[in-house]
C-alpha cells in the first residue's frame, strides 16, 4: 500500500502512521502550513491545507497514493461552538477538496473518509447501543460538519464515483493526546499536581456523561481494516462497545496515579448541550473485517499518565 494521510501531524494521524509503517506500508502525509508534523524520517510530508483546493490537489497528484486516509480537520466540540464556520469549512469543504483531488489524480485509489460517533448527537434509550443505522440528530456544528462530511462521502462513492468507505470512530484515547480532551486533561492535571505546579484540586467538567472509548492505536488499526477490507460505500462504527462514565474514568486515573485530590466542578467546562449515552455497536466492521479492540482500558490509562509523567513542567501549567 502507498499511503497518504491527511492530518498525520495529529493524533489519531501520528498512531495511524506508525502503525502503517510496521506493517511494511509506505506512507506519504499531509500537514498544513506550520503545523506539527511526525518526526520519522520515513514519511514523506508534504504541505498542504485541506480548504485550499488547489493545494490538496497538488499534494494528491505529486503522491500518488493507492490509498488515501482522509483524518484532516477540525476535531474539538468547543472549538466548534466558538466558530461553526470554521467547523464547516474544514470539515465540510476540505472532505470535498481531497475528494475531488482523487478523482482528478488518482481515481482508482481507495479512500477512507473519519467521520465521528458524535454526528449521531441526541441518542434515545432505545438507540443503544448505536448501530450504523441510527439516525443523525447531531448537537453541536462540529457533529453536522461531520454528519455532512459522511454524507458527501456516500454521494461520491456511488457509480461511477469513487472507492470510498466511511468510518466513525467514537471517543478514543492514548499517549500523545492533547490536554483539551478529557482523559487527557485528567492526567495532565494529576502530573502537575503530583510535581507540585497545582494545587491538589482537579477542575472537572459533567462527570455524568457516559461514553464508549477506546485506545487510539486500536482505532487506528481499525482504519487499515477498514480500508484494507471495507466494502466500497459502506459506513462502520469504530468503538469498544463499552459505556464508561467519565467519573469513573477520572477515578481510575487517580488511583493509578496514586495522587490525593479535590475534585472541583468547574461551570466554564461543561457543554450547554451534553448527550447523557454515546455508546456503539462495533459488530458490523467486526463481521466484515475482524477488527476488534484489543488494548486493555486500565493499560491506556497508565500509559496515558505514563506519558504525562515524562512531559517537561511547561506542559503541564
Amino acid at each position: 500500500m502507498r499511503a497518504l494521510i491527511t492530518g498525520i501531524g495529529g493524533f489519531a494521524g501520528q498512531h495511524l502512521a506508525a502503525r502503517l509503517l510496521a506493517r511494511g506500508h509506505e506512507v506519504a502525509g499531509i500537514v498544513r502550513p506550520g503545523g506539527s508534523r511526525p518526526v520519522d524520517p520515513r514519511i514523506k510530508i508534504i504541505t498542504a491545507d485541506v480548504e485550499d483546493a488547489r493545494s490538496v490537489a497538488e499534494a494528491v497528484a505529486a503522491a500518488q497514493p493507492t490509498a488515501l486516509f482522509h483524518l484532516a480537520g477540525l476535531t474539538f466540540v468547543p472549538q466548534s461552538l466558538r466558530d461553526p464556520t470554521a467547523a464547516m469549512r474544514t470539515n465540510v469543504l476540505g472532505t470535498i477538496h481531497v475528494l475531488a483531488a482523487v478523482r482528478e489524480a488518482v481515481p482508482s485509489c481507495r479512500v477512507l473518509v473519519v467521520g465521528s460517533g458524535d454526528a449521531y448527537g441526541r441518542v434515545e434509550p432505545s438507540d443503544l447501543p448505536i448501530t450504523e443505522m441510527c439516525p443523525w440528530r447531531p448537537l453541536s456544528p462540529y457533529g453536522v460538519s461531520k454528519a455532512a462530511a459522511d454524507l458527501i462521502a456516500y454521494q461520491w462513492s456511488q457509480p461511477p464515483g469513487l472507492d470510498i468507505v466511511r468510518v466513525r470512530p467514537f471517543n478514543h484515547t492514548g499517549p500523545g493526546q492533547q490536554s483539551a480532551f478529557v482523559c487527557a486533561d485528567f492526567a495532565r492535571q494529576l502530573m502537575a499536581i503530583e510535581r507540585g505546579l497545582q494545587p491538589p484540586r482537579l477542575t472537572v467538567g459533567n462527570l455524568e456523561a457516559v461514553r464508549d472509548f477506546s485506545d487510539v492505536r486500536d482505532i487506528a488499526d481499525g482504519y487499515i481494516a477498514a480500508c484494507e477490507r471495507g466494502g466500497r460505500g459502506e459506513a462502520y462504527n469504530l468503538c469498544s462497545g463499552v459505556g464508561r462514565s467519565i467519573r469513573s474514568v477520572l477515578d481510575d486515573l487517580i488511583e493509578l496515579s496514586g495522587v490525593s485530590v479535590e475534585v472541583v466542578v468547574d461551570q466554564a467546562r461543561l457543554r450547554p448541550l451534553d448527550v447523557p449515552q454515546l455508546v456503539g455497536c462495533g459488530a458490523k466492521l467486526q463481521a466484515a473485517t475482524g477488527w476488534c479492540v484489543t488494548i486493555p482500558w486500565r493499560q491506556t490509562l497508565v500509559e496515558i499518565l505514563a506519558d504525562w509523567r515524562a512531559r517537561p513542567d511547561a506542559q503541564l501549567s
